[in-house]
């Protein structure tokens, strides 16, 4: 079992603050590494494929809504896909 170790947050780009609304501007803690900065994942694991890292994903239509990437559960970190034999 591979070891933890502290990688940068993909969802707050490691400032440990988020933007929020559309019209105003404002800023909160990161909901994901609880304003750290920081995240630990097992060392094994690499840039999240489907949100490139960023621990994002845009569901909105006409303004952008953010929400947290399913695949890394908003860290930027995943597990590296299967190896095939």
């Amino acid at each position: 079992m591979p070891k933890l170790v502290e990688r940068r947050c993909g969802y707050c780009g490691g400032t440990g603050k988020v933007e929020v609304g559309d019209f105003i501007k404002s800023t909160k803690g990161c909901p994901v590494c609880k304003q750290y900065g920081k995240v630990r994942v097992p060392s094994n694991y690499q840039r999240c494929p489907v949100c490139s890292g960023s621990g994002k994903r845009d569901i909105g239509e006409f303004v952008s809504e953010w929400v947290h990437c399913k695949n890394c559960q908003g860290t930027g970190w995943s597990e590296p896909p299967p190896a095939y034999r």
